[in-house]
């Protein structure tokens, strides 16, 4: 029974129709032991054929094994999600949307077992795309949080970093490393901070000077406190809160049942695309306008 149960929840996660398949998620939260390694192979597919995958527009597989294997903080799924996040180009993008600038910190934070190493090494990594380094800085800003890291060896990386040559003066790159040092309280950095606004790495728009003077005021406490209630509600404890209200799920749910609704809806790929314009355009205030 519980291969048959594991097999038509995978066969139903495949298929996007526009429906949140939220019974079909919880049988695979139970079955979490049997389902992972699947869950894996998934995504391995996906890495070593994206072409593919980003040319199914009926295809969700990807999409809820990221989401799951995060909700259980699979550690053996962390190399695999570093380097499909570290390919080239808008690739990720293609596959994965707005998880990148939405949950992928947190996955990458409860999937590494402790160890910073791989996603340090997506922080630096030239050939990956901007949002995706973001969200891995991000990612190590968290394990701050989580009492993983110290913050003082974070913002010495943090501020390693900002020599110019880690991406394009134009780069995103540079706003989320500014905004996360702002997080961390930027006491130390501070003449960093100065000399990056004037040489016109870090976009005023997404933040200004003004944030880290008023984090210097705020105080380190309350500055870590802040990151520490922004990881709480990005948790993905609850995986329904974290998936269900998204934009591409624009149908009513379906009860789970063993016959599966093969009327696909397209158009998947079409949304993902407006929604990367819309992101690019508003990433770089989102954050700020919350904080």
């Amino acid at each position: 029974m519980t291969e048959e149960k594991l097999s038509q929840t995978l066969r139903a996660l495949e298929i996007y129709d526009g429906t949140y398949k939220r019974e079909y998620v919880n049988a695979a939260i139970e079955m979490k032991e049997e389902i992972t390694p699947y869950l894996i192979e998934i995504l391995e597919k996906v890495l070593s054929n994206h072409a593919e995958y980003i040319a199914r527009e009926d295809y969700h597989a990807h999409i809820y094994a990221l989401m799951l294997l995060g909700h259980f903080g699979e550690h053996s799924a962390h190399r695999t999600i570093v380097e499909l996040f570290s390919l080239p180009g808008d690739i990720p993008d293609e596959l994965f949307g707005d998880i990148i600038t939405e949950d992928l910190p947190v996955i990458l934070l409860r999937t590494c077992d402790g160890s910073l190493d791989m996603i340090r090494s997506l922080v630096l990594n030239r050939e990956a795309d901007d949002f995706c380094r973001g969200s891995a800085i991000g990612a190590i800003t968290f394990a701050v949080a989580e009492g993983i890291v110290e913050r003082e060896g974070v913002l010495d990386f943090f501020g390693s970093l900002f020599t110019g040559d880690e991406a394009d003066p134009s780069s995103h790159f540079w706003d989320a490393l500014a905004s996360d040092v702002c997080d961390l309280y930027p006491e130390e950095l501070m003449d960093t901070i100065r000399k990056a606004y004037q040489d016109g790495l870090i976009f005023p728009g997404y933040i200004s000077y003004d944030h880290f003077e008023k984090a210097l005021q705020d105080g380190k406490e309350k500055c870590l406190e802040k990151v520490r209630k922004e990881l709480q509600i990005r948790s993905m404890d609850d995986l329904h809160r974290s998936m269900s209200w998204w934009a591409c799920f624009d149908r009513q749910e379906e009860p789970f049942l063993p016959a599966f609704n093969l009327n696909i809806q397209q158009g998947r790929k079409t949304k993902k695309k407006a929604k990367k314009k819309k992101r690019r355009k508003m990433a770089k205030a989102s954050k700020r306008k919350n904080r």
